[in-house]
């Protein structure tokens, strides 16, 4: 093992989780190549390869956050993410046990700041640990796809936690600053909060959607459990065009690629321009990327943490164990021609590569999950589409997997 001191480099969770003896440097470039690509954050590249587990990553980033607040030092860090391996303890449980003073983390966390300062309930702020520890998001980033925090707040919560946890400020001075940053309800959006726009807020900005339309549509869409996009198509409101453009647009808000106010204007353009809506989406650079377009539904159901490796071979098993399957895997092989001398595992593999066909084998061997596999291929199919991010597709699966009802 290296030794390890605390520059910036050197407190990146590859070169931790490295020295942690937790994974090795060549699966830290392994997750870094996929993480260029998908764009998700590389502990999660790494659960999703099977070199580690969610538990172990979530330790070694409070652990990453800790050394670099000059809590802990790195040989606590280090014992501490051993005991973690080892007896599967949270990070507090193993330094408790191993006699470190982590005093100053306690009540410091970003979920704890958030909620002191009434920025959520405890029941949001449940909600959120789940979906973030599910799709291995980063909470922050989970609390803005969810629109429970907008980016300005956000910046400033990681501000004082660091703050905090450096001995710089109180916490209760904290908290009370982070409740003057509380938005009022209904109060004007700030150059900040537009960054986090809402796709019907660009409508109606854009003079596309009346204010009451969106708000029935969202209505609607509580209501029957959709997505706001899927009611106003089934209204006749948007065409399924330009809700592509409108969303791709939302995208690049958020991305900091473009302003509300000229994406607004784009918005009314694209409306009066005629043009149809692949020449929009290449003319502002829309296009889905190469990423979306080609990701199968298996790659979206292993980046969700839905299919990981043991979860791959108990189907495979199950399928193998049912002559019904088995048969209806060998008749989707024998018509794509692409069998080999090892026929069932060839045709199995083939199997694994067609989203409808996929679903249907899983929905067989898990029939609990049904409704589920349904609303993955509606999601897989609007990432492909351009229609969602990646981000915004694993999060609304991993909503619907632990049916966790969002307020």
């Amino acid at each position: 093992m290296k030794k390890v001191t605390n520059s910036p480099d050197e407190l990146k969770l590859g070169s931790l989780l490295s020295h942690f003896g937790v994974v090795s440097e060549q699966d830290v470039r392994r997750g870094l190549v996929l993480s260029k690509h998908t764009g998700l954050p590389l502990g999660k590249c790494l659960v999703m390869l099977d070199i580690t587990v969610p538990e172990v990553v979530r330790a070694a980033v409070e652990a990453q956050s800790m050394l670099k607040d000059s809590l802990i030092d790195m040989e606590s860090a280090s014992e501490a993410m051993g005991v973690v391996q080892r007896k599967k303890w949270t990070l507090p449980d193993a330094l408790i046990v191993l006699g470190v003073d982590a005093y100053a983390s306690r009540g410091t966390r970003l979920g704890e700041l958030l909620a002191s300062s009434q920025h959520l309930t405890a029941e949001q702020l449940d909600i959120a640990l789940r979906a973030s520890d599910t799709s291995g998001l980063p909470l922050g980033r989970v609390l803005i796809l969810l629109d429970k925090l907008n980016a300005s707040s956000l910046s400033l919560a990681l501000e004082l936690q660091h703050d905090v946890r450096a001995g710089k400020v109180e916490r209760g001075s904290a908290v009370d600053r982070l409740k003057q940053e509380k938005p009022e309800p209904g109060g004007s959006v700030s150059a900040e909060d537009a960054k986090k726009i809402k796709v019907g807020e660009l409508l109606v900005s854009a003079s596309v959607l009346s204010e009451a339309e969106v708000l029935s549509a969202v209505q609607m869409a509580k209501a029957n459990d959709k997505m706001v996009g899927e009611v106003l198509i089934e209204m006749g409101w948007l065409t399924e065009e330009l809700l592509t453009v409108s969303l791709r647009l939302q995208e690049m808000i958020w991305s900091g690629g473009v302003s509300a106010k000229r994406a607004s204007r784009s918005l009314q353009q694209i409306c009066s321009s005629g043009l149809n809506p692949d020449e929009s989406l290449k003319e502002l650079g829309l296009a889905p990327s190469s990423l979306q377009k080609d990701l199968t539904y298996c790659d979206f159901l292993r980046l969700s943490g839905y299919l990981s490796r043991d979860a791959m071979k108990n189907i495979i098993r199950d399928i193998m164990s049912s002559p019904e399957m088995v048969a209806l895997v060998m008749r989707h092989a024998r018509s794509s021609g692409e069998m080999s001398s090892n026929y069932l595992k060839e045709a199995i593999k083939l199997s694994f590569r067609d989203s409808e066909l996929l679903a249907r084998l899983i929905k067989e061997v898990r029939p609990k999950d049904a409704y589920l596999m349904d609303s993955g291929l509606i999601m897989h199919e609007l990432l492909k589409n351009g229609k969602l991010t990646l981000d915004q597709a694993l999060i609304n699966f991993t909503i619907r997997r632990n049916g966790l009802e969002v307020k």
